[in-house]
């Protein structure tokens, strides 16, 4: 049981949507992060029109659709709104999160509002990078727990459900595999569990409910379980990027997950600051 759980934990961080979106954010390689967009309108106020030059933006303006994030994962909508910018145009760097910040002359903050859909974060599930690196965690716990490779389990047909009030499902299949050659059903997994937002720094999971071929978790594990993915969903952990997050709506409905955060970002020299505008 404490092995499933370890690996619903890291199925979790893997595949939640601000998990997929802050990989982007706080990514070394923002540019090759996005593949494609189905929609993309780009609006800049600028007053006089010339400050563009010196590197001065009033306010930008994006609202896309149909993102693809490095073909993994689908973003219904995205949209994002900034305050004004300013940039050092000739130390320019804009391939990571790290150029970024040593290009701005002060910080650069606005809003991001973003859809991921049910049907496209199952579909990003299926993917063989996804797959592959779900595998692999569920190997390593596997050695850590046993002290042995011997024998070992393939993680089977993950799949999310978005249900009412803010309440995710998860269910997946692990089979056992011994010596390379027999197969078994081993394992049908279902987790259960609440949303909820910490004073707009932290992801948290309330009112767990799971099972193991049909028998209920224990509470003791599922608390356990949800302390642990909860500190992985803080994103006080993005001020050493000099990032400062504030999430500001987290709704799942009609078959869907609606998010909107405000975002900071520091320049490299400046000091830190967690005030919001």
């Amino acid at each position: 049981m404490e092995l499933s759980l370890l690996l619903l934990s890291g199925l979790l961080s893997v595949v939640t949507p601000g998990g997929l979106v802050l990989d982007v954010l706080a990514g070394n390689s923002l540019n090759n992060q996005v593949h494609s967009a189905e929609e993309l309108v780009i609006r800049i106020d600028n007053i006089p029109s010339y400050q563009l030059a010196t590197g001065k933006v009033d306010r930008l303006r994006i609202a896309s659709r149909g993102v693809n994030i490095r073909s993994l994962v689908k973003i219904d909508t995205l949209e994002i709104e900034t305050d004004p910018i300013d940039l050092n145009l000739r130390h320019l760097e804009t391939n990571n999160l790290g150029g970024i910040s040593k290009s701005l002359r002060k910080p650069l903050q606005g809003a991001i509002r973003l859809i991921i859909t049910e049907r496209d974060l199952n579909q990003s599930l299926q993917s063989a990078e996804i797959q592959s690196q779900l595998q692999e965690l569920l190997n390593r716990l596997i050695k850590q727990k046993t002290g042995s490779s011997a024998f070992s389990y393939q993680l089977l047909n993950p799949r999310l459900k978005f249900l009412e009030k803010n309440t995710i499902g998860l269910e997946f299949e692990l089979s056992r595999i011994e010596g390379g050659r027999s197969r078994f059903q081993e394992l049908s997994m279902s987790l259960e569990c609440q949303i909820k937002i910490i004073e707009g720094t932290k992801i948290e999971l309330v009112k767990l409910k799971g099972t193991i071929n049909n028998r209920p978790l224990s509470a003791r594990l599922l608390q356990g379980f949800a302390k642990g993915i909860s500190n992985r969903l803080n994103f006080d952990n993005l001020e050493q990027n000099r990032m400062f997050v504030r999430l500001l709506q987290l709704k799942i409905n009609n078959n869907q997950i609606e998010l909107a955060a405000f975002v900071r970002i520091h320049q490299e020299k400046s000091k830190f600051s967690t005030q919001t505008r």
